[in-house]
């Protein structure tokens, strides 16, 4: 009888250790809750009902909708392209190559003046009648042709230049644009131009192209990062 009444009491103790102990789990677990009563979750997966019920998953930090790759919800961010590469083109290092380049070039044209002078100088006094005029006539031809095959190649240097310094600026920029997209977590970057800017033409085509290129029609401030890049490439726009 005794062995009967003292099982029955240990039965009892362990049920209520149990007991305690479970409640102060669970005291605990509001007590965490209760430190931040705005917080849902953790949660695995969230489910919202509808014709067809839509599952919200964490995806690569994203918030995702499905299985495909792009069931996700992107941030975005966007910069007026225009603004940073003519910055950049109006930088010291860019101006100081082309300036450069025009030097050599007007004082390869001071030289072929200075020829041209002095060709025209020394057949002054020909007439058509002088039987030196065949050669003086060959010998300006020739200094003409030479003349307009420099201008072409000098057009052509300066073209040159020009679109490799576009396209040198343009790397520049998407280097700056990955640094401040890092920065901000964007996902992607679209270039713009603010609603507001002018069109600065007076051509009908110009316009319509004006018109074509303003991608967005509406958004919020908050997405232009174009500040950011020119501070970065440490350029003033």
């Amino acid at each position: 009888m005794k062995t009967e009444r003292l099982i029955a009491v240990t039965a009892l103790v362990v049920a209520v250790l149990a007991l305690l102990s479970n409640l102060g789990s669970t005291q605990s677990a509001v007590a965490t809750l209760d430190d931040d009563p705005e917080r849902v979750g953790p949660a695995d997966e969230l489910v919202l009902s509808g014709d067809e019920p839509l599952v919200i998953r964490n995806r690569e930090n994203r918030i995702g909708w499905g299985d495909r790759p792009t069931s996700r919800a992107w941030s975005f961010g966007a910069v007026h392209i225009d603004r940073v590469i003519q910055s950049l083109l109006q930088s010291d290092a860019y101006v100081g190559e082309r300036d450069e380049l025009q030097q050599e070039l007007v004082e390869m044209d001071e030289e072929f003046t200075a020829r041209g002078e002095a060709l025209q100088e020394e057949y002054a006094d020909i007439t058509e009648e002088d039987p030196n005029f065949p050669e003086a006539q060959q010998r300006m031809q020739a200094m003409m042709q030479e003349y307009q095959q420099f201008a072409q190649i000098a057009q052509g240097r300066m073209s040159q230049l020009q679109t490799m310094q576009l396209e040198r600026g343009y790397r520049e920029m998407i280097e700056a644009v990955e640094v401040i997209s890092d920065k901000r977590e964007l996902d992607m970057v679209l270039r713009f131009i603010p609603t507001a800017e002018p069109f600065g033409t007076n051509a009908v085509e110009q316009a319509m192209l004006q018109i074509r290129l303003r991608t967005l029609l509406r958004y919020p401030d908050s997405i232009d990062i174009t500040e950011d890049v020119l501070e970065e490439l440490s350029l003033e726009g």
